[in-house]
């Protein structure tokens, strides 16, 4: 708590208080029985972004109304504190809100990849902002954009004044928080299921030699400082602030609620339980809303704090109940004995609490082999981050996810479909080597609902098979399009097309036109088009966009065998069929061209066949 406070760019003591208050009210109320929410380091970055670029801004209002301050707040430090639980309070009524309006399904378009990919480059600039503490430095607040860059430009300018003994205990403490982390703990896991709680060790050794050697003033090593003793004294946030802040406490809602809904969601799996997101939203922002009246700011559930209470059984609220009770022990009793704690060691724990999040990185190539678009929603949404800031990159991630949907709607995969050995199985050829195309057949499966983004590639797709399955005295022209399928054996004669409809699980408008186009051309060269596993709602669909006038029903099938077995025991389509084709083809053309496409351009777009 002390560290993350400090992070937040507020008094550690905040941090201590968020370790409470919005804990102890959501173990009362919350649904999930294995969330932990408090303080992550995330957040408290997303918090240190919006206070230092809102602070100054309130510093006018404080002047102008001569508010008398709290106990042991310069203005400076008041203004900060205003801007996190003002920012604290905007973030927990986006919260609140999304769970009473139930809009949760929203959160479910922040995709793992982008959250992977934005959590790592965050904890880059997380580690980047720790490093003035690790080396005892003060550089210039960085204004621009590039958060990371003129972070790291200001710190090389005054890297002259590091502090050799805080370098030191900074490195010491990082050495032997990982080595315990990543080796000691894994085999003290096996044995007593709690893992050595070095955090505090460390804070202790460090907090006695820095007591009893007075780092502070023989060394010129920066301490906490005061930690008061008791409650949060109320503070009521300050609310004709809010619109200046609110803009900056959408990344902090969003974050947030995702983070804590993720976890909340994979432990709700694992241990096989209802869960209901919206309320837990609601729950989650009525926590944190009053838990700014008490100087706290924004809680959220964090990876690693879970992780531990999970490992040692937690079943149910109880256990945050039991920490509140140790954090209440704390703040009544032990917490002046804080002040005397190296915020360098503050600094290296966040460090290296860091590392499995940074580790993410290497799953990179994996995400690589299994889907090319995660992969550049996770590059993407980290890159955005660490050559801007946290909260542009949200923004770009969550808009480079949307436009990824996008991208696997209009290029779905398209397979040609054989049958393996006798059986009634049909697999992509290109998958399966014991998948064979059938004598004379085409099966195509489109794996996607078919609408205006993608029917011009289906109907592509479909024209290019037909080009090259023809018979050489029926070749015409047709416009070279980019598919992947097998080639066509030229010696085969194919009579029949046969559509697996099953992945249509939608089909709009312009689907609708593009199905009746391709069947017309299809017929009109000569081929037999059936339909097999076509869902009702796109047969409705069809029905209602008059689709039968120019197919009959008795071309659908419930099975894709079924339509299989009856291609192959029905004679090639005769000339008679194909002439009815033609006719019904240009009528067709002349109905559109009333309803509003120029009949001309249909014309000439039916004889480039």
């Amino acid at each position: 708590g002390l560290a993350y406070g400090l992070l937040a760019g507020l008094k550690p003591i905040n941090g201590l208080y968020t370790s409470l208050i919005p804990v102890f009210i959501y173990a009362l109320f919350g649904r999930s029985r294995h969330l932990s929410i408090g303080t992550f380091s995330l957040m408290s970055l997303l918090l240190s972004d919006m206070i230092l670029g809102n602070y100054e801004a309130y510093l006018p209002r404080l002047n102008a109304t001569a508010l008398e301050l709290p106990l042991n707040y310069t203005a400076v430090e008041y203004a900060k504190l205003q801007s996190a639980i003002v920012g604290s309070f905007a973030a927990s009524l986006i919260i609140l809100a999304i769970g009473v309006l139930r809009l949760g399904f929203f959160m479910r378009y922040v995709s793992d990849s982008m959250l992977k990919g934005f959590t790592a480059a965050a904890a880059v600039q997380v580690l980047v902002s720790q490093l003035p503490l690790l080396l005892g430095v003060k550089p210039e607040r960085t204004v621009s954009q590039f958060k990371i860059a003129g972070s790291l430009i200001n710190l090389f300018q005054v890297i002259e004044t590091a502090n050799f003994v805080t370098m030191g205990l900074s490195a010491a403490c990082c050495a032997v928080l990982y080595l315990v982390k990543e080796f000691i703990n894994p085999l003290v896991k096996k044995k007593f299921k709690v893992p050595l709680p070095i955090e505090l060790l460390i804070i202790i050794i460090t907090l006695l030699a820095s007591e009893f050697s007075n780092m502070s003033s023989n060394l010129g090593v920066v301490i906490v400082g005061e930690v008061p003793r008791g409650l949060p004294v109320p503070i009521i946030p300050d609310l004709g602030f809010l619109p200046t802040v609110f803009p900056s406490a959408i990344p902090v809602g969003i974050v947030g609620g995702v983070v804590t809904m993720s976890l909340a969601k994979m432990y709700c799996l694992e241990f096989q339980y209802s869960y209901d997101f919206n309320e837990d939203f609601a729950i989650l922002g009525v926590s944190s809303l009053v838990s700014s009246f008490f100087q706290c700011f924004f809680a959220c559930g964090a990876l690693a704090r879970n992780s531990v209470v999970v490992s040692v059984g937690m079943k149910s609220q109880i256990s945050s109940l039991i920490s509140c009770s140790g954090m209440l022990l704390v703040l009544l009793a032990i917490g002046p004995y804080f002040r005397s704690i190296p915020t360098c060691v503050l600094g290296s724990i966040i460090v290296v609490s860091l590392i499995n999040v940074i580790k993410q990185v290497t799953e990179l190539p994996q995400i690589w082999r299994i889907s090319r678009i995660d992969f550049s929603v996770w590059l993407v949404a980290a890159l955005s981050v660490l050559i801007l800031d946290v909260t542009l990159g949200l923004a770009i991630g969550l808009g480079f996810t949307l436009f990824s949907v996008v991208l696997r709607t209009q290029s779905p995969r398209i397979a040609v479909l054989g049958r393996i050995g006798d059986t009634d199985i049909y697999r992509n050829v290109r998958v399966y080597a014991a998948a064979e195309e059938l004598p004379g057949l085409k099966i195509v499966r489109f794996d996607a609902p078919l609408n205006f983004a993608n029917a011009e590639r289906f109907q592509d797709f479909v024209l290019q098979l037909a080009h090259e399955a023809r018979r050489p005295t029926e070749a015409e022209p047709v416009g070279r399009v980019e598919a992947e399928h097998p080639e066509s054996d030229e010696a085969t004669a194919v009579h029949t097309f046969v559509l697996d409809c099953s992945s249509w699980v939608s089909v709009d408008m312009v689907g609708v036109r593009t199905v009746k186009e391709t069947y017309q051309r299809l017929k009109k060269q000569g081929y037999r088009v059936l339909f097999a596993r076509c869902k009702e709602s796109v047969r409705l669909h069809l029905h209602l966009h008059d689709f039968y006038k120019h197919a009959d029903r008795s071309l659908f099938f419930i099975s894709l065998h079924d339509a299989v077995l009856y291609a192959s025991n029905v004679p090639p389509i005769s000339q008679d069929e194909i002439s009815s084709s033609s006719e019904h083809v240009n009528e067709a053309i002349e109905i559109e061209g009333e309803e509003g496409m120029p009949a001309t351009n249909l014309v000439t777009m039916d004889t480039n066949l």
